[in-house]
């Protein structure tokens, strides 16, 4: 399944859905954020009964108060619309698919 792009409005209502929910919460200057989102495509395509969406901080600061996110990438995990876990910096995508297998 495609990640799909989202902002600040679509967010409430993108991780309402039933199920696993994850955001890429990144910015298009952010290194390590462009290094992480050909994993995250990468899981996309593999997990397709999860929704994974990516939001760009500097146009959705709301959502990044909102959040506490204080530095990127940062990955928020909800399940049926409760955050359930936040990982902040780069991490490897066997750590990721392990966060989406507990939550």
């Amino acid at each position: 399944m495609a990640v799909k792009q989202i902002n600040d409005q679509d967010l409430s209502k993108s991780i309402a859905q039933n199920g696993k929910v994850i955001v890429d919460c990144y910015a298009n200057w952010c290194g390590p954020c462009r290094m992480l989102s050909p994993i995250i495509d990468e899981i996309a395509d593999e997990l397709t009964d999860i929704n994974f969406y990516k939001l760009d901080v500097d146009e959705s600061e709301e959502i990044a108060k909102q959040y506490g996110i204080m530095s990127i990438p940062t990955l928020l995990f909800f399940n049926h619309g409760e955050l359930k876990e936040k990982s902040v910096g780069f991490i490897p995508k066997d750590e990721i698919v392990e966060i989406i297998k507990k939550i």
